[in-house]
């Protein structure tokens, strides 16, 4: 992007870090991806065609900036730290020598839904954190409103397949998140799903259930669903620190149906030095 008043021009990354507790670890997460963003852009912006890499820094030399963010959205407020130095001992005389990162805390859970941003050129934004933000609500009348408010919201894109794409993954990740609904309240959403397509190719309740392997029930159902989502979870963390994770490795993390196991590899995600490492640990 360029830069304003002068004619030089910049890259810069945006790094959000999406959390649905109070993760007390984020900060220190962030800073984590921070560092294997600079190493990345080391090796990029030094390497020469050449010689392959240069043997001096240059002088003028910057690294690109980032911008952390902490989104968040749950039962309560966040109250995790937001500055790196939080994490270290607070060792007096020895505060100005260490990393002073702050994020940028978004925290839907303090947020009216009233002050939710809107962009007519991006309606995905608004409906997407108001689903967020409402998901966790006690109300159940809330939830569904909320919901039926999202498709009339997104009524005048629904033939775009952008959009339609979208629907359908605000409904599973409804589906997947809250146990308020009864079968009615399903069937009536699912008839306004159908309303806004203009058709009935979207695949009913019991179909996404009959498809992912769930007709023995919800609580199954739900309990394959969490083992997914932290499994997608991992694979998202190894993705932004190593940059791509091979299909195999992908399939092993995904066969694992143990949620404490599952936790446990969430951990070593963010520890493990390389791709290799946490392959081992699978075998």
């Amino acid at each position: 992007m360029p830069i304003l008043g002068t004619k030089e021009h910049v890259s810069f990354h945006v790094i959000i870090e999406h959390k649905s507790s109070d993760d007390h670890s984020a900060i220190y997460q962030i800073w984590q991806y921070m560092a294997q963003l600079c190493v990345q852009d080391v090796k990029k912006r030094l390497t020469d065609p050449t010689t392959k890499q240069r043997k001096t820094w240059p002088r003028h030399f910057r690294l690109s900036p980032i911008i952390p963010i902490i989104l968040h959205h749950g039962h309560k407020r966040f109250s995790g730290e937001t500055q790196l130095v939080q994490l270290f001992y607070p060792l007096p005389g020895a505060e100005k020598f260490l990393p002073h990162l702050q994020a940028i805390v978004v925290d839907l859970s303090a947020i009216d839904e009233a002050r939710l941003p809107r962009d007519s050129g991006t309606p995905e934004l608004h409906v997407v954190l108001l689903i967020m933000k409402t998901i966790f609500s006690k109300s159940k009348t809330t939830l569904k409103n909320n919901f039926s408010a999202i498709l009339k919201e997104l009524h005048p894109y629904s033939q775009n397949p952008k959009y339609y794409e979208l629907i359908r993954k605000l409904w599973y990740y409804t589906i997947y998140n809250t146990e308020k609904f009864t079968e009615q309240d399903y069937a009536e959403l699912e008839t306004e799903i159908q309303e806004t397509m203009g058709d009935n190719t979207m695949p009913t309740l019991a179909q996404m259930f009959m498809d992912r392997g769930m007709e023995k029930g919800m609580v199954k159902g739900k309990a394959e669903g969490k083992a997914e989502g932290k499994a997608e979870g991992i694979i998202r963390t190894l993705t932004k620190r190593f940059l791509s994770v091979p299909p195999s490795l992908k399939e092993k993390i995904f066969t694992i149906t143990d949620l404490d196991q599952l936790d446990q590899l969430a951990d070593f995600a963010f520890d493990c030095m390389s791709l290799d490492e946490f392959a081992k640990i699978l075998k």
